[in-house]
């Protein structure tokens, strides 16, 4: 059985067939773009506990017979924290929903900004509040089911942003 409090355990959850779009930034370069100590150990350390290379999986699926992105935390990796490519993977998402005129479903579990990274971490709330509203003026509907946790900036961006908001128990 999968775990429903992993990325993939909660895509489970909603689509029984997932196709994940393709990343491959490698490992991030020594201690990450702000020279924190240890994160680049770090980072590998959750990669290797989860099986991902970020905290968030992007890909598609359909959800109650509508085909849609999902975006899905790994909490596990990092707390499921906002960094640089985890920003970048869910603009893309965002991009490919536009672009297919799908809609967006978002199961998050975050605490929020990853400190590894500093401002550029927090640069990606920012961005991510950004494509939900390109998503929004493009008529396209956001959907968020909430997981635990979802705190903070993971709440702005991911939740708040969305035209539905659910919240698993």
């Amino acid at each position: 059985m999968t775990d429903p409090t992993t990325a993939r355990g909660a895509i489970a959850l909603v689509t029984d067939e997932f196709t994940e779009l393709p990343f491959d930034e490698g490992p991030p370069a020594g201690d990450g773009p702000i020279g924190w100590p240890g994160y680049s150990a770090a980072h590998a350390r959750a990669a290797a506990r989860t099986g991902e290379s970020e905290s968030v999986v992007c890909g598609t699926g359909t959800v109650g017979g509508v085909r849609a992105v999902l975006v899905s935390f790994e909490f596990r990796f990092l707390g499921g924290s906002l960094g640089e490519r985890t920003g970048a993977r869910v603009a893309a998402a965002h991009a490919l929903a536009r672009a297919r005129r799908l809609p967006v479903v978002v199961l998050p579990a975050t605490g929020g900004s990853r400190m590894h990274e500093g401002m550029r971490a927090l640069l990606q709330l920012q961005l991510l509040a950004r494509e939900s509203e390109l998503t929004r003026a493009a008529g396209l509907p956001q959907v968020a089911v909430l997981r635990d946790p979802t705190t903070g900036g993971g709440w702005a961006t991911l939740g708040a942003g969305s035209d539905v908001v659910l919240a698993l128990p």
